[in-house]
């Protein structure tokens, strides 16, 4: 199904922005708000106007490619915006491969740079290096050993390269994976699950998975009598979080991106308007889709007589709310990380912090 904003003018002189929503997206209201809140802060102060098309239905394989083409070839979007799901994220490549239509991805997988489409952006960091700021964090904590770790990731197509980045990112940090669970996409016995991962006797445990499973995994960990480090991607700053985890929430660690003085300015701004717009604060999802949503619209305002997808250029970085916006050759973002936990509700730098070196360009 598809949507514009209400009372938003799509003729001659609007620059469209396409966000491709599946409905079963986990963190579909934060995307969405995040994209919409981006347009109308870039809307404030440039032109020519954007507006946001949001498609997105259910289907068999391969109706999330639909939904791209048609925003691309029937809404005429100027841009594409990928959710984080690795699949819907592809689909949309292949289509921005074709159509030469510039697509920013919230997917961390690494295959999505793999993908080799010149005029992409990862915005979202990698797997591999949250999964290596986590392994270097909790090292650091506990000197002379390095704990067996654990880790659930989505089952089928959903987690395949998550589960390849994580084992990659533990073979380069020397950490020995224990147990790699791949859960049923309609995960519901979290005990058993539990069960599995414990079977390798971990000492720390990757919680690679949306928001609300990964709590509610939490829990059930902790139930089984699990007392290690819980750790998972940075998605997990996140109000569902909280609320599904409950107590076992508490303690948990996530990477999570530095903000320079500019991005701190933008983050402020951000989140004081999804404040007053939605009546929430905003979580790390809502913030990279306002970011992606500035990124597209700020490069394709520019002046030109060349098509679009030769002056999306990623050279100059921006301050995004989600921190520096910058990237190298192949369109993965460059970051720098520091180390959250989890603590009375909400996520704070870890006592014992030493920030990872940010990505070199490649």
């Amino acid at each position: 199904m598809a949507s514009v904003w209400a009372g938003q003018e799509t003729g001659p002189g609007v620059l469209l922005i396409g966000l491709l929503l599946p409905p079963e997206e986990a963190q579909g209201n934060s995307l969405r708000q995040g994209a919409e809140l981006g347009v109308a802060h870039a809307n404030e102060t440039g032109s020519p106007p954007a507006r946001l098309v949001v498609r997105g239905r259910l289907g068999q394989w391969g109706a999330d490619g639909e939904e791209a083409a048609r925003m691309a070839l029937d809404d005429g979007v100027g841009g594409l915006i990928a959710p984080p799901g690795g699949v819907p994220s592809h689909l949309t490549l292949q289509v921005a491969g074709r159509t030469a239509i510039p697509v920013v991805s919230l997917c961390a997988d690494s295959s999505v740079v793999g993908a080799g489409v010149p005029w992409m952006a990862q915005l979202a960091p990698g797997n591999v290096a949250e999964a290596r700021a986590i392994f270097a964090g909790v090292a650091r904590g506990q000197p002379g050993r390095r704990p067996r770790w654990g880790a659930c990731v989505p089952g089928e197509r959903a987690g395949r390269e998550a589960a390849r980045d994580l084992l990659a990112a533990a073979e380069g940090a020397g950490c020995s994976l224990a147990s790699l669970v791949r859960a049923d996409p309609r995960l519901t016995n979290f005990a058993a699950t539990a069960q599995q991962i414990l079977a390798g006797k971990p000492e720390a445990v990757l919680l690679w998975l949306d928001p609300v499973p990964a709590g509610r995994l939490a829990q059930a960990l902790r139930a089984s009598g699990f007392t290690g480090t819980l750790a998972g991607p940075g998605r997990l700053a996140s109000g569902d979080f909280a609320a599904s985890g409950g107590n076992a929430a508490e303690g948990v660690i996530i990477p999570a991106i530095c903000r320079d003085l500019a991005s701190e300015r933008v983050f402020a701004r951000f989140a004081a308007g999804y404040r007053a717009r939605f009546g929430g604060a905003p979580d790390a999802t809502a913030a990279l889709a306002y970011d992606a949503a500035r990124l597209l619209i700020e490069r394709l305002r520019r002046p030109r007589s060349s098509p679009p997808q030769q002056v999306f250029s990623l050279a100059e970085p921006l301050a995004g709310a989600s921190g520096p916006l910058q990237f190298d050759k192949s369109g993965r973002r460059l970051v720098e990380l520091e180390l959250l936990v989890a603590r009375a509700g909400r996520f704070e730098p870890l006592a014992s912090n030493d920030r990872q070196a940010p990505n070199l360009p490649q």
